[in-house]
């Protein structure tokens, strides 16, 4: 083989290979670290049963212009964050937000959590075991604060995992998820039966979740109701939005039983996006963003994209705030003597 052959079959050879370089070497997903850790990451506290959540970076979230700017205008936002930075720095402390039904999902009052990965001082919120009035517990060697009880049942209860997590939720939950922290449950990213969806979303972006649909969640009272017995075959949704100045970006992903189901669910949303292009005329805002709504189907899913920017979304805000204010216009005029 000459020189020039094997010069080439070397080049060839790296492009194959360094893409599997990169991959090899992408941080695993870890216990999120306070300032370090990933979204991804934030699901290795989740246990694999998980049938929903929602994932958010919320320094990302919070620190942008346009949820500033919301934050300052609803003075009951401006008062609860008052409140809240008594004990941490919303804008600059708290890094990751998730929320999951981490169970069953007919069962989510006992089953929802809240997992908060922050900088914190333990040692202010946690008070020392001498203290015989506290109501601190232990389970699995963490602290856990039972704060709502009913009927001598704990159905609010905060838990410090570590130095930059805390859970809240019911006591089931948040024992459950102290089980997948200390490795006795196996967390939602070893499950088989979810791997597959997970890898589809986005997981840099701005939000991002999966839900599990409830059988019978789509079953209405007319059983002929052709989009309803559609809609029974989906399975499982899937979703991320992230920001790119100057655009708001949005993905839905649907997984329904079949190609023929996907085709079926596209058909029938594009049908509801021309009927509402023809009834936006008196708001073009409204045309615009669903003119840039985009649905296709495939094999595994139907995905729906969006793309607005910020100037239009400020054109929804102000259409929705005025139709609130007709509204209630309207309801005061019928409720008048």
């Amino acid at each position: 083989m000459s020189t020039k052959k094997n010069r080439s079959f070397a080049v060839f050879s790296l492009f194959l290979i360094l893409p599997l370089m990169f991959l090899s070497c992408a941080p695993t997903p870890r216990i999120p670290v306070a300032g370090k850790a990933r979204g991804q990451d934030m699901l290795t506290l989740l246990p694999a049963d998980t049938s929903a959540f929602m994932v958010a970076d919320w320094n990302r979230l919070v620190n942008l212009k346009a949820i500033q700017k919301t934050i300052e205008e609803e003075k009951e936002l401006a008062a609860y964050r008052k409140k809240a930075e008594a004990f941490v720095n919303l804008t600059r402390d708290v890094f990751l937000v998730a929320v999951a039904v981490a169970g069953d999902m007919n069962k989510p009052a006992e089953n929802a959590v809240l997992l908060v990965n922050l900088k914190y001082d333990r040692s202010k919120l946690i008070p020392a075991d001498s203290q015989q009035e506290s109501s601190l517990e232990y389970y699995e060697g963490i602290p856990f604060f039972p704060f709502i009880e009913i009927e001598e049942s704990a159905v609010g209860c905060l838990a410090f995992l570590d130095d930059s997590n805390l859970a809240i939720g019911s006591e089931k939950a948040v024992k459950k998820i102290i089980e997948v922290y200390k490795g006795k449950v196996p967390n939602l990213l070893t499950s088989k039966e979810k791997r597959p969806y997970l890898k589809d979303i986005n997981m840099n972006s701005l939000t991002f979740g999966w839900l599990t649909v409830p059988t019978g969640l789509f079953k209405a009272e007319d059983s002929d109701n052709p989009a309803f017995k559609l809609m029974e075959k989906v399975r499982y949704l899937s979703s991320f939005t992230d920001y790119r100045q100057p655009s708001y970006t949005a993905e839905i992903k649907v997984y329904a039983d079949s190609r023929d189901s996907h085709q079926k669910i596209a058909e029938t949303l594009s049908g509801l996006k021309a009927l509402g292009l023809g009834l936006s005329g008196e708001a073009p805002e409204v045309g615009q963003a669903l003119n840039s709504l985009e649905i296709t189907s495939s094999e595994r899913y139907v995905k729906l994209y969006l793309s607005l920017k910020e100037d239009l979304i400020d054109g929804l805000k102000k259409i929705i705030r005025e139709r609130m204010v007709g509204d209630r216009a309207v309801q005061k005029e019928k409720t008048s003597p």
